[in-house]
């Protein structure tokens, strides 16, 4: 992840407060709090507004698709505030969160003259599905359309930045520990007598520097993760019920947007995994090294290295209340679908 990226990504998102303004060499400039401040009541004002108009349509609707369409807006509606007010709180563990990713970041890195292409496929993409969703929905609504879901595509664009930011943050983590235990396999190749104990601080600090991001991304993006997970299953269960009852039957729009929130929140659980898995690697390259060195310093060193590894092990959270491995996806979709059925059941006794 190059850092002008995510000064790109830092200069858009600001302008909605969802992320810093820009970063400078050595500190952060955020947004004033009372810029953030007028973008909550925006938002507050503009999803006010939404749901008096949405009134009408809402009482049409059975008991329990009321109770996921409220629960629905309500979390995405707390997603967006979030992101503003971690945004314009969380000064200092952003400014640090940087600072390390610029530590560890390869200095031979490359220039690369596509940086930004990541980015702009991503706004594309976001363009074309809402672009379709308009083409085919505003002929039948009208006007109307546009009183009742137009606040939405400024909540679901705040959503697209939470998305990037949490994509890329874990990816420039992961490639961390992918150069990490590069390093290592070098230095394991190298003859014992040639191990120097600077070579062990310098990987043990890096370890540290790495579980260091981690905490904050916990800390920061914990609650965000959270709330997207939660976006999302009820969103999909929304879907998906429209479609078993037959009330709609736009199958590629609703394929379109299943498949955007799938992907832009369960990618990251995926990313989270992968960084577990190669920890994991890189501990038992440790330890089959320890048992192949004959000298007992450097098997001392890399003992300790070991050590590092078990204290500081790497563990992404949602907000504290479980983690985020593959298990994470198996549970939500076990729980999507026995959601599902029960939303089924009841539709039944209304229908």
């Amino acid at each position: 992840m190059s850092l002008r990226l995510v000064n790109l990504v830092f200069k858009i998102g600001s302008l909605l407060a969802l992320t810093p303004a820009r970063i400078e060499k050595n500190r952060l400039v955020f947004p004033s709090k009372a810029y953030a401040l007028l973008w909550i009541i925006l938002f507050t004002a503009g999803v006010s507004i939404s749901a008096f108009y949405r009134k009408v349509s809402y009482e049409k609707l059975t008991p329990v698709v009321l109770t996921i369409q409220v629960a629905t807006d309500t979390v995405l509606f707390v997603l967006n505030i979030s992101t503003i007010i971690i945004t314009a709180t969380k000064r200092h563990q952003w400014n640090r969160f940087i600072n390390i990713l610029k530590f560890l970041k390869n200095r031979n890195e490359k220039g690369d003259l596509f940086w930004f292409l990541p980015f702009l496929l991503t706004n594309v993409v976001f363009v074309v599905i809402f672009t379709y969703y308009t083409y085919n929905v505003v002929p039948i609504m009208g006007v109307e359309f546009f009183k009742l879901y137009a606040v939405e595509y400024f909540q679901f664009y705040a959503q697209l930045i939470v998305y990037y930011l949490i994509y890329e943050f874990l990816n420039q983590i992961l490639n961390g520990f992918n150069d990490l235990s590069k390093t290592m396999s070098k230095l394991w190749k190298m003859q014992p007598n040639r191990l120097h104990k600077l070579s062990f601080k310098r990987l043990k600090s890096n370890f540290c520097a790495l579980a260091e991001c981690i905490e904050i991304f916990n800390t920061t993006f914990g609650w965000l993760f959270l709330l997207s997970m939660g976006f999302t299953v009820l969103q999909l269960l929304g879907f998906m019920n429209y479609l078993l009852s037959g009330k709609y039957n736009s199958l590629p729009l609703v394929s379109m947007f299943i498949t955007w929130h799938m992907i832009g929140t369960f990618f990251g659980v995926f990313i989270c995994d992968l960084t577990e898995q190669r920890v994991k690697a890189m501990r038992m390259v440790a330890y089959q090294t320890a048992v192949n060195f004959d000298k007992e310093k450097e098997v001392e060193e890399i003992r300790k290295l070991i050590n590092v590894i078990n204290d500081n092990f790497p563990h992404f959270t949602a907000a504290r209340f479980f983690d985020l491995n593959r298990n994470t996806i198996l549970g939500v979709l076990n729980a999507l679908f026995t959601f599902l059925i029960v939303v089924i059941q009841f539709e039944n006794v209304y229908n």
